[in-house]
């Protein structure tokens, strides 16, 4: 592994940890709405999403779901959802606050818990999930 990729893994995991793995049913305890940061980064000629996956307590579906999402690369992205109708471009450098509707989280039903998280623009990029638990 070059110097350059050790450097980004070892950030990669100190913001994992910085970040915690909870829910978000887990930060909505103290009564005040949380949101999920995801960003958009590059290594090697090769995009992904962090985290890759988001977990949703189904108990919290009274609320919207908020992600902000940031674009740390040099090229244009896109971020898409399918089953919340999200689809969004982020310009290098780009933030943009993306809100799933409480319609849109009740409208899940039973049927499936995961959703695949996305770059339309490069669909052949490493993308991840958001997971509703049950």
């Amino acid at each position: 592994m070059t110097r350059r990729t050790i450097a980004v893994s070892i950030g990669v995991v100190l913001m994992l940890i910085g970040l915690g793995v909870r829910s978000h049913a887990d930060e909505m305890l103290g009564g005040e709405p949380k949101e999920f940061h995801v960003a958009i980064l590059s290594e090697d000629r090769v995009s992904f999403i962090l985290p890759s996956v988001i977990v949703v307590d189904e108990k919290v579906k009274q609320r919207p779901l908020e992600l902000i999402v940031t674009n740390h690369t040099s090229k244009e992205h896109g971020f898409a959802i399918d089953k919340f109708k999200v689809k969004e471009v982020l310009k290098p450098g780009e933030v943009k606050t993306i809100k799933i509707s409480v319609t849109d989280l009740d409208s899940i039903g039973t049927d499936q818990s995961a959703f695949r998280i996305y770059d339309h623009l490069h669909p052949k990029e490493v993308g991840g999930q958001v997971y509703i638990r049950r």
